[in-house]
Formats: structure tokens, sequence, C-alpha cells
């Protein structure tokens, strides 16, 4: 893979994982698109882990206040019975409870979501997340992290586990899910971000072996890093304006749109 290869794939995965279109359905699509790849073969897993780098670095810096509430509380509450009445221990044991669903789902069939990592199902797929983002709520009610529970967690958590199908989105539908429970945007967004980060944290262990045998070069994997990272808080800061105004939903055409062009240059070809 050549530098230019690698910042295209960065940039696009830096651009997609946070706003609700789907990062690894645009990955596959703009390996597709763009001719680094043949049409209808699988994107390599370990590219797919080496931009989710450059976002996993994103959010610990556009979060680092979350973050370190939510450690500290943890930490804080293993010894202190009075730290697990604050609201840093109870953050924790939403994003705890949230990442049991994920973790069950995307190991437990990893193998079959793989197989869908071409065009036509990530097509497919996007279309599904643009009914997604048009039917969820616009806002919700609940704006503190004490106002959330074990059932909100659990409902992200299941949320971002389906969400390992190239092509759901995983803020989209983690998002969606809560604002449908009544929590508000911009709360919805934050505890999404950091399943997120438990999650990306998981799936780069699991994976390093995979970056390794790929022999990708430390020089793409740098570029891609990079620019995922830069295009990723970017895109953080953009949606949390996007869903202060209530405009979440403005993503489904895109998405159908898409879709629709991917499918259509399938069958013309």
């Amino acid at each position: 893979m050549d530098t230019v290869q690698a910042a295209v794939l960065g940039f696009v995965q830096g651009l997609t994982e946070f706003l609700p279109v789907s990062s690894s359905g645009h990955l596959v699509l703009a390996a597709t698109w763009f001719g680094f790849r043949a049409e209808g073969e699988s994107l390599e897993l370990a590219i797919d882990i080496a931009t989710n780098t450059g976002t996993f670095l994103a959010v610990l810096v556009a979060l680092r206040h979350d973050v370190w509430l939510a450690l500290r509380g943890f930490l804080a509450g293993l010894t202190s019975a009075a730290a697990r009445r604050e609201d840093g221990w109870h953050l924790a044991m939403l994003v705890i409870l949230g990442s049991l669903p994920t973790a069950a789902i995307g190991l437990g069939l990893r193998s079959v979501f793989e197989t869908l990592n071409a065009a036509t199902p990530v097509s497919i797929a996007l279309m599904t997340t643009g009914v997604i983002l048009w039917t969820a709520p616009s806002k919700g009610a609940r704006s503190e992290p004490r106002s959330l529970g074990w059932r909100d967690a659990l409902t992200a958590g299941v949320a971002q586990g389906l969400a390992v199908v190239p092509g759901i989105s995983r803020s989209g539908s983690t998002i969606a899910a809560l604002l449908w429970r009544d929590v508000d945007a911009a709360l919805a967004a934050r505890l999404s971000f950091l399943l997120y980060l438990v999650a990306s944290a998981g799936v780069a262990i699991l994976g390093i072996g995979e970056v390794r045998e790929a022999n990708l070069g430390w020089s793409s994997v740098g570029v891609m890093t990079l620019a995922s990272f830069v295009t990723g808080w970017l895109a953080l800061l953009w949606l949390f304006r996007i869903l202060k105004r209530g405009r979440f939903r403005w993503f489904a055409p895109y998405l159908w749109l898409v879709a629709t062009l991917t499918l259509l240059r399938g069958w013309i070809a």
C-alpha cells in the first residue's frame, strides 16, 4: 500500500467513524471506488484495525474529561462506598455494562460479519442505517449520566455490537438507540464514544497479529493513523454541533444516495 492510498483510507476512516454513516462501510466503498482492491474482494481487516488507531486517539483527546471522570470514579469506587455514589462511578458502570453485549456479539458473530465486507452487502447495510437515522427522535429529555440505567447501557451495547456489520453505523445506531430511550443527544453521543473506546481497544488487542501479518508497512500505518486522527477529531466537533441542532437525520439521504450509486456501479460493471 502506498502513501496516497493510506492517506485516503485514513481520511475516510476519520471522517466517517463518528459521523453516523459507517466508517467500515465507507472504507470498503473507498477501496472499491478508488481501485485499491478488486470488485467483490473483501477489505483487509488489518486496514480497519490500523485506521481505528487514529480515531481512538481522537476520542481520548476530545472526551478527555469524560474519560478521566470515568477512570477516576471507577478506581475510587473500588475502595470507597461514598465514591460509588458519585457520577464518575456511575458513568464507568454504564460503559462497562454496555461493553458486555458488544463483546459477546462481536466475538460470537465476527466470522459471519466478515463475509459481508464487500460492496453489495455494505450498500444494503448503508440503506438500513439511513432508515435508522431517519426514524430516530431528534432529541431526548435525560441529560445527566445518573439519569441513565442498566437498560440504557445494554441497549447501547447491543446496538454497538450489531454495528459490527459493515455499513451499519456504530455511532448512528448507538446514538439512535439512546434517543429512542429519551436520552439527550449530546449525552447519547458521549456514552456512544466512550463505548467505542473500549470496543476499539479490544479490537486492536485481538487484531494486532493480523496487522503484523498484513505487512502494511510502518509508513502506511503512520499516515493512516495521522489522517484518521485529524479528520476524526474534526468530525467529532462537527457531530456535536449537528446533534445540538437536531439535524441527525440529515445523513440519511446521503447514505441512500451512496448505496444506490454503488449498487448501480456494480450492476453496470
